[in-house]
């Protein structure tokens, strides 16, 4: 060997710092462009997975139809006619320890369970009926996967939920009722005189049609005082745990707007639990909250929540509207809408 003539090796050089800080920099507003879009993204996909499942759900609900005469599934004076006896007083068979095969009258996710083959218990007693609340309201048909919203037992609740999210769909409470004057308890069975479907009425697909809501994202207790908790007790009023009026009055326990602009409300603003699809913030403009809404023939769309606040589309055609404090619609309603009061809604 030359060692006269014999190279040096080769100096490797490494990253200087000032190079590591320009690709760290480099490398961190990639990730800065890049997240709102996969957040957009991700937000897209859980709106379109959301839909699905409001469409398995409705078509769920005409399978139940067809087999029952016609009868939508949800109602006391339907799937949950059997707790109550011939005069629509709760029957003294059942009671919060012994309700079988549903968790309380409203209930639409339990008849439409056999159709969806989710298996559950069916037992009636407390522990079943909890057992079988708790599979329910996660399973993935049943949630909606924008739905973050914990919610546990209401104070006096007949049945202690675990906390976990709070029933991602509710039912338009205002199509399951019967008339006024048919026998039983208000707002269980049948609607009150001011707010109630046309005479002759009874919940079932035939006296519905394609413009109506059936089933919507919502979070049941709610407003804009109260975070979202749940009542199982198995006669509950006003929808219990699963159905409420719509989202054209503050009274909505589901869909409370009155924090949208010119509504007057004070406190927190409760659009930000159901309307799940679009802006998630405090106060934020109207229409731009967004929620997945399914229509009696089958079809889901997503709704802003000014849209979605149309008095019609949340009660029957033919139903007697009256000016009382309940259902009193919200300010942005009247001014879109019109006074519908004491009008038929059509």
């Amino acid at each position: 060997m030359d060692i006269a003539n014999a190279r040096p090796a080769e100096r490797r050089h490494a990253f200087t710092l000032v190079e590591l800080l320009v690709v760290i920099g480099i490398i961190g507003l990639l990730i800065s462009i890049l997240l709102p879009a996969l957040s957009m993204a991700r937000r897209q996909a859980n709106t379109i997975k959301c839909l699905s499942n409001i469409r398995s759900i409705v078509q769920a609900m005409h399978m139940y139809a067809n087999e029952n005469g016609g009868a939508i599934a949800g109602s006391a004076a339907t799937s949950g006619r059997f707790l109550f006896d011939a005069s629509w007083k709760k029957d003294p068979r059942f009671s919060d320890s012994n309700c079988p095969d549903i968790i309380q009258s409203a209930d639409w996710m339990t008849p439409l369970a056999h159709y969806i083959d989710i298996p559950f218990d069916g037992g009636g007693s407390n522990q079943s009926r909890l057992a079988r609340f708790e599979t329910l309201r996660t399973t993935p048909i049943y949630t909606c996967p924008s739905n973050d919203v914990l919610a546990g037992p209401f104070g006096s609740s007949a049945l202690k939920a675990s906390y976990n999210p709070s029933v991602s769909y509710n039912t338009a409470f205002l199509f399951l009722l019967m008339p006024a004057g048919t026998g039983g308890t208000n707002f269980v069975t049948q609607a009150f005189a001011d707010c109630t479907p046309p005479p002759g009425y009874s919940p079932k697909l035939s006296n519905t049609d394609s413009s109506k809501i059936y089933i919507a994202d919502g979070s049941r207790f709610s407003n804009s005082s109260t975070a979202p908790d749940i009542d199982l007790s198995y006669a509950g009023s006003g929808g219990g745990a699963f159905s409420d009026v719509g989202a054209f009055t503050a009274q909505s326990r589901s869909w409370d707007r009155s924090l949208a602009t010119g509504n007057g409300g004070k406190g927190a603003d409760a659009r930000i639990y159901a309307y799940r699809h679009g802006e998630i913030k405090q106060k934020g403009a109207t229409g731009s909250y967004k929620m997945n809404v399914g229509f009696y023939d089958g079809h889901a769309e997503t709704m802003d929540d000014l849209t979605s606040a149309n008095p019609a589309l949340w009660m029957p055609t033919g139903s007697t509207w009256l000016t009382s404090s309940f259902d009193n619609p919200l300010p942005d309603v009247k001014r879109v809408y019109g006074n519908l009061q004491g009008q038929s809604i059509p």
